[in-house]
């Protein structure tokens, strides 16, 4: 098939690898700083494909595509528009405005997060990062510290499981109950967002994963506890608070392009695999 594969990061370069080993033609764009395999074209506008792949997640903050390793902006409508009726879009967390842009032109969008085996993948590979970059920003080991996981999601059930056995003192902000008392059974202390602040005092690092904000006021956090964000913009830490109180907050997304690119490619050929396939609507 022609592919074109669009923006995104080191995830995007070994995934137009893959895809052409496999026999595809295809072409990149808004990739330019990267070094391109063997065999794929790299193209300085969006052009015509039968399949065209955006990154995870497909657009920024500012509803544009993508793309670090790029060096223009695009807008995905603009992508759309070259793609041809009858073309295929696939990506991670396509917002509902290109969903229909994308019906408006003849093209049917597929997310590949509908695919439970990537966002499994995904999560956890996510789940490695966040505890190697958490590794990375303190002096004290793993097992001296009081980490505080927010939400209870994939990559939060993830990060407890992992965590769980470098770290005995791991534990659970949730307003679910099932979750806290699920977490609980894992051997995890379990709180809800209301708790007294004298709870949260104690912790030496927060890891955020839910994408609302749910931690009522920093101000309960001692100056040396690390903020890790997770969740997607706007994210469920407030950067402005946490400025104001001198707070180190590290904003990590992407972390599977940066911490297991080759993983994180392999995913996504399978899940763009599954929907050629016809195995995901």
């Amino acid at each position: 098939m022609n592919i074109l594969v669009c923006g995104g990061d080191e995830r995007s370069v070994i995934l137009a690898r893959l895809l052409q080993r496999g026999g595809h033609e295809v072409m990149c764009f808004c990739l330019d700083k990267a070094e391109l395999p063997d065999g794929c074209r790299g193209v300085s506008s969006p052009v015509e494909a039968e399949v065209v792949i955006l990154p995870v997640p497909a657009e920024d903050a500012h509803g544009l595509l993508t793309a670090p390793l790029g060096t223009q902006s695009c807008r995905i409508e603009h992508i759309l528009d070259c793609a041809g009726n009858g073309a295929m879009l696939i990506g991670g967390g396509i917002s509902a405005r290109i969903k229909t842009a994308a019906e408006q032109r003849g093209i049917k969008a597929y997310d590949c997060m509908r695919c439970p085996e990537f966002t499994v993948k995904n999560a956890a590979v996510t789940a490695e990062g966040a505890v190697s970059e958490l590794m990375g920003k303190t002096k004290t080991a793993l097992c001296d510290m009081r980490v505080l996981i927010v939400g209870w999601g994939r990559i939060g059930k993830l990060l407890i499981n992992k965590l769980s056995a470098l770290c005995p003192a791991v534990c659970l902000m949730s307003a679910n109950s099932e979750a806290r008392a699920l977490a609980s059974e894992l051997g995890c202390k379990a709180i809800t967002p209301d708790c007294p602040p004298e709870l949260l005092c104690g912790f030496d690092a927060v890891i955020n994963t839910a994408p609302a904000q749910v931690i009522p006021d920093l101000r309960a956090f001692k100056d040396s506890c690390i903020l890790l964000e997770l969740a997607s913009a706007p994210g469920g830490i407030d950067k402005k608070a946490a400025g104001e109180l001198g707070l180190e907050l590290a904003v990590l997304r992407g972390l599977p392009g940066r911490y297991a690119p080759e993983s994180a490619a392999q995913a996504m050929l399978a899940a763009v695999s599954d929907i050629l396939k016809g195995v995901v609507s």
